[in-house]
């Protein structure tokens, strides 16, 4: 009950402290959160609309025995248990899984002859996307005013005593 006492015997260091420290803090607090919070749904509707694009880029394909290998992994396209598929851009066939990590980590292009196998407006805009994705200044911002205010706290924490 006491210290509610002191608490409320000094008004005016209360809302200096309040407009001049928590109130700022706060605000930047909130703005920062935004910003990571828009940065993570870039990232996520990016790759989902690149994912949609490696998945339109290619359609299901029924080798015959015998009929060439994957050049990705270079094993038996007809291989048992291999779904494969061919691009839609250049016809050639590979096995579904490793034209879709090709496509996803390596290039937007055939691995044979570098045929465009998704749109370039979207590989150029996951690209632009994934690099933003590295350079996390927010989040670095948003860690140096957290700790900025755990360090006003910890300074303020006397201030009626």
């Amino acid at each position: 009950m006491g210290a509610i006492a002191k608490l409320i015997s000094y008004p005016d260091k209360i809302l200096s402290i309040f407009f001049l420290r928590i109130l700022p803090e706060s605000i930047h607090l909130a703005i920062l959160a935004l910003c990571i919070l828009h940065k993570h749904y870039q990232i996520f509707t990016a790759r989902c609309a690149y994912a949609a694009a490696v998945k339109n880029s290619w359609r299901r394909l029924h080798p015959p025995p015998g009929s060439g290998e994957c050049s990705v992994c270079l094993s038996e396209l007809a291989a048992e248990g291999e779904e494969c598929c061919e691009l839609a851009a250049c016809g050639h066939a590979f096995h579904r899984g490793c034209v879709e990590r090709w496509l996803s980590a390596h290039a937007p292009t055939c691995p044979l002859c570098r045929a465009a196998a998704v749109p370039e407006e979207e590989a150029a805009e996951y690209r632009r996307v994934v690099e933003e994705e590295e350079d996390d200044w927010i989040e670095k911002e948003f860690a140096l005013v957290l700790l900025n205010a755990l360090d006003v706290g910890r300074c303020n924490h006397g201030i009626f005593s």
